[in-house]
């Protein structure tokens, strides 16, 4: 029970972190494309999201998924050829490049570089959003098609964002990072397709904050009122209700923690620390219930009051911290079996 109370708790503020990182990109968007003060824009983004995602639903999150990807794609590819264009070729971006830009190291150092390449693809094994699709899926092979058809896609869109974070580079200076992205469409962009492309980049911030509060929602109801007998209307209502409070709170800390890259290394190194006891609980019958529940207890705790010193690198005490706690926790605190009295017979022979 405590683990289930554990893991619905860090989930959640999971859930919620990935909520405010949205938050604060919708309204960086629409503060830049109409001038109006962000936390204006950020309240007006809030009403809006909450209202018609505790409305609609889930069905209406799977439909608006499903159109908002193929505007998105669209978009971006046609963002990548005139960026192409704008910049002159790669040879001329490369060349234009700041000094020190295409250093792996300059992030985090070399320990941070070599640990998000061994650990950032285990980040989707904890986030609960990504469950949440496997398990919404018709069956076990549809859900296994499904995420190997999305990597091609996940690949290519992936490489245009970081394309066009180096054409931003050489083209805008002194700008806030958090709103590179939106100042450079204005740049590069006719008027036409700048309506366009920020339209492409609210349907990318709809569609994962839609899923982030179902998701979210979903699991505090199950886990609270599912078990109260209440009538169809009665359910529905709390339901909204839910959905209405989670989504409030991601917003919420938007408010408190304007931040995107802070948020965003704090929730990849909050959703690796469920990689050790997800794998555990797969693969393994000899873990005990106490082992799992401490590797993302105390890492958890070890995060958030780390983060303010180590910054960028607090995952290397985190990470390897839960998965210690996996692998020795039951040798070091298991109490010995108590003998039957067979056994002691046994031994007294």
């Amino acid at each position: 029970m405590k683990n289930k109370i554990l893991t619905t708790f860090v989930q959640v503020f999971l859930l919620v972190i990935w909520i405010a990182i949205q938050a604060i990109a919708i309204a960086s968007l629409a503060s830049v494309l109409t001038g109006i003060d962000y936390k204006i824009t950020l309240f007006l983004t809030a009403a809006v999201t909450i209202l018609y995602t505790s409305m609609g639903g889930l069905k209406i999150d799977i439909l608006t998924d499903f159109v908002q990807f193929w505007i998105i794609l669209i978009t971006f590819l046609i963002m990548a050829v005139i960026g192409f264009n704008y910049v002159g070729g790669f040879s001329n971006l490369l060349a234009n490049l700041p000094t020190g830009h295409l250093d792996p190291f300059a992030f985090g150092g070399v320990a941070w570089f070599l640990g998000a390449v061994l650990l950032s693809g285990w980040m989707y094994l904890g986030n609960t959003s990504h469950w949440q699709r496997i398990f919404s899926a018709k069956n076990q092979e549809t859900a296994k098609k499904s995420f190997l058809l999305s990597i091609p896609f996940v690949l290519i869109l992936s490489l245009i964002v970081v394309f066009l974070g180096l054409v931003a580079s050489i083209k805008l200076s002194g700008i806030n990072p958090d709103f590179a992205f939106f100042y450079l469409m204005t740049d590069m962009l006719p008027p036409v397709l700048v309506g366009v492309g920020f339209a492409s980049i609210l349907a990318v911030i709809m569609s994962s904050v839609d899923s982030l509060v179902i998701g979210g929602s979903t699991i505090l109801y199950k886990t609270f009122f599912k078990k109260h007998q209440f009538t169809n209307k009665k359910e529905i209502f709390f339901a909204r209700l839910i959905t209405c409070l989670f989504g409030f709170g991601g917003f919420l800390l938007a408010f408190a923690v304007p931040k995107i890259i802070t948020l965003s290394l704090i929730v990849s190194y909050l959703a690796l620390i469920f990689v050790p006891p997800v794998l555990a609980g797969m693969y393994s019958k000899r873990i005990s219930a106490d082992a799992s529940f401490y590797s993302i207890l105390i890492p958890t705790i070890l995060l958030f009051l780390l983060y303010p010193i180590l910054d960028s690198n607090t995952f290397l005490v985190s990470s390897p911290l839960g998965i210690l706690l996996i692998l020795f926790y039951d040798r070091m605190f298991k109490k010995k079996r108590e003998l039957t009295p067979l056994e002691m017979a046994g031994l007294e022979e």
